[in-house]
């Protein structure tokens, strides 16, 4: 028999080491996502490369992220209950993340076309193990996760994702530079590898097994958890088979287009026009950028509360577009010294973190079926689709105009994009999707 101590010391029965391992895997998202979203992009720029070749490495670093849509029933699925429900996945992608990275150590000389092209592959793979672990991770903490705590864990888990952006991009721009990339890498690697071993010693629940040949209790997965993938892509198909839910989809898919022909193009702006150094523009981008972008995301579930999900989305939105278009028509005045760029970046990214949050917000009120999950994944899936488009606006817009467009260009684009999408939100009423699910609940 088990005794009490190590019986607390698993997911289901120790609150603190729930919230604590949830908040450690989130931040082990965070930093290679902002470590190829800031500081690799902006040492790339400095080693010579274009906006069109940072943006290949961006899109190919977020275009996994995109594949958590086909993750979720997979692992909703097929499960080997006596190493528990989820546990089994995190450790296989957290250990496919640490692998991948390495692999990066490998790469040439940073200025070598072939070089970017191995460094962008190395880390859409990378990804794919990391949105599968993201996936994981929502689904457990979807399941042990008590009423009274999932408010403030997410908070805990949202801030530990951001933490990670900060480090990933500050802290590694400053390694870079001190030591190497590789450097830079290999350490990220070893923090993965340390939070894969903390993983292996924590189970799920009471009495599962650490590894398939040690001694521990099968585990009967929950009858309610289960459903074939057959059944959960029905109940995906009449999810989305209201105008509401629908019109979700569509909107998904572009309001974070701007988002990403951002983050390359300013990162060249920066480093290669403005002539700010891989540090510095690291530092405004994973410091005060992160800070903006966790303001926005607490500001945006609090307004979302008092004021509607809808109304603070569309203000975000077209806040962003007013800063854009105000950027691109001072142009005049970039160059003078006084001239705050630094301000750029973090307004905007606490205005897509408000505009997000109360998306997610809406997604998640809309999702009804008993493939709710499955079509949160799918919103959140659709919004990576369309940051990765967005990457490759920054060559595909040289087509559209027929030569490559001036940066006030490129920005004034960017101020349109935003409107785009918000007549989508008009035709929705998220609150009879409510009244379906509370229907069918009574019956």
């Amino acid at each position: 028999m088990l005794s009490r101590a190590h019986a607390a010391h698993d997911l289901a029965t120790h609150r603190g080491l729930r919230a604590g391992t949830l908040s450690l895997l989130y931040f082990c998202q965070g930093f290679p996502w902002g470590f190829a979203t800031i500081a690799l992009i902006a040492t790339l720029s400095a080693a010579g490369h274009g906006k069109a070749d940072t943006a290949t490495v961006a899109a190919l670093a977020i275009l996994p992220w995109t594949f958590k849509f086909f993750y979720a029933p997979m692992i909703d699925t097929y499960r080997v209950a006596s190493l528990g429900l989820r546990r089994p996945w995190i450790i296989f992608a957290q250990a496919g993340m640490a692998v991948t990275l390495m692999v990066v150590v490998l790469s040439g000389e940073l200025t070598s076309a072939s070089t970017l092209q191995f460094i962008a592959w190395a880390f859409f793979v990378h990804n794919c193990f990391a949105a599968l672990q993201d996936v994981a991770t929502d689904s457990l903490a979807v399941d042990l996760l008590t009423d009274a705590e999932r408010g403030r864990v997410n908070a805990l888990m949202w801030a530990s994702k951001n933490f990670g952006i900060a480090v990933g991009g500050a802290g590694m721009a400053w390694l870079v530079v001190a030591t190497s990339l590789e450097t830079a890498v290999l350490v990220q690697s070893l923090m993965i590898c340390a939070v894969l071993v903390l993983l292996i010693q924590i189970p799920e629940r009471r009495g599962e097994k650490k590894f398939p040949w040690s001694a521990g209790v099968a585990m009967a997965v929950n009858a309610r958890m289960q459903r074939s993938l057959g059944k959960t892509f029905s109940e995906l198909k009449r999810a989305l088979s209201t105008r509401t839910t629908f019109s979700l989809a569509l909107f998904a898919s572009v309001y974070i287009v701007g988002e990403g022909l951002f983050d390359p193009l300013v990162a060249e702006m920066f480093v290669q026009k403005l002539g700010w150094s891989v540090e510095a523009y690291s530092s405004m981008a994973g410091i005060s950028g992160v800070t903006t972008n966790v303001i926005g995301a607490i500001l945006g579930g609090l307004l979302s509360d008092r004021f509607g999900r809808r109304r603070v989305c569309t203000l975000a939105m077209i806040a962003t577009s007013g800063v854009f278009f105000a950027y691109a028509l001072t142009s005049a005045y970039w160059e003078l010294t006084a001239y705050p760029h630094y301000l750029l970046y973090p307004i905007f990214k606490g205005l897509v973190a408000m505009a997000a949050v109360s998306f997610f917000s809406l997604a998640m009120k809309v999702s009804w079926t008993k493939a709710a999950a499955t079509q949160f994944t799918l919103y959140m899936a659709l919004g990576n689709v369309g940051y990765a488009v967005g990457a490759k606006l920054n060559t595909w817009l040289a087509w559209v105009f027929g030569a490559e467009p001036s940066y006030e260009q490129f920005f004034l684009v960017m101020a349109v994009l935003p409107l785009l999408p918000l007549i989508l939100l008009l035709g929705m009423n998220p609150d009879r999707i409510v009244q379906q699910r509370q229907a069918e609940s009574a019956q």
